[in-house]
């Protein structure tokens, strides 16, 4: 039986949570359980959500987890501790489905009885309004093994990502003293249990917002990759290992550039 529950992890996402959850109630095949797990929100967050949902009762089963602030990786993990589905679909507090991903990936699961991973294209909507394709998995080669594959490029997208629970609850689901990249780190633990299916449709739309790349926040997330990359660098060989170190190098220059000039 495939039993999906949706994890919405939330933090002062008052905003634009409203927007996020419309594309989960108007689903044209509703998952079987929707869990927000909010990291101690200042704002009235928690307030829009019960509003929200109180209003669309008759939807789906749902529940609130009311956590203490402790980041994303915390918040994520006491979703899917929480969940009742055999399958976790993510969705951050700030991106959009299109109206038929459960359906569309709920065919995929059937289609595919032996894949314990899932992951779809994304619409990426730019700060400016201009929008571009997120092709994941493009350059995934299904005769290689995944993990060197993926310590040098992150294949899957958070709110792309639909998986088995027990995959996740068996690998230790989120490393919680990450702040930033916490999702990377678990892609490329589970690397070697996974069995991936890419849909090349686009089901989501990721959404950047002003103000979410400062010059604290990247060298919150490069200290993050370096250690990430540290971590998992018996996936690749030595020089391999200092290859991938020096392109996150060069990546975090180019951005430390543009951000300085916003």
């Amino acid at each position: 039986m495939i039993n999906i529950s949706v994890v919405c992890p939330t933090y002062n996402s008052a905003k634009f949570i409203e927007a996020t959850l419309e594309t989960v109630v108007r689903q044209t095949r509703l998952p079987d359980e929707l869990v927000i797990s909010d990291d101690g929100s200042a704002d009235d967050t928690l307030d829009v959500v019960e509003r929200f949902l109180s209003a669309h009762a008759g939807a789906m089963p749902w529940r609130i987890l009311r956590n203490a602030h402790r980041g994303p990786g915390a918040t994520r993990n006491a979703g899917i501790r929480a969940a009742t589905g055999n399958w976790i679909a993510f969705l951050d507090s700030d991106d959009l489905w299109e109206l038929n991903k459960i359906e569309r990936i709920g065919q995929e699961i059937a289609d595919h009885g032996d894949a314990n991973f899932f992951c779809h294209d994304e619409l990426l909507v730019g700060k400016n309004g201009q929008t571009s394709t997120l092709v994941y998995g493009g350059r995934y080669n299904g005769e290689r093994p995944l993990p060197p594959q993926l310590y040098f490029a992150n294949m899957f997208s958070t709110s792309a990502v639909v998986c088995r629970r027990d995959l996740l609850i068996a690998h230790g689901c989120f490393d919680e003293s990450l702040m930033s990249a916490q999702d990377y780190e678990l892609w490329l633990r589970l690397s070697p249990f996974m069995r991936p299916v890419f849909v090349h449709d686009i089901l989501g739309r990721y959404v950047e917002r002003a103000g979410n790349i400062t010059s604290s926040s990247l060298q919150r997330r490069l200290k993050n990759e370096l250690l990430i990359a540290r971590m998992h660098r018996h996936k690749v060989s030595a020089p391999w290992f200092l290859v991938r170190v020096g392109r996150i190098l060069l990546s975090y220059a180019r951005q430390f550039a543009r951000a300085s000039l916003a």
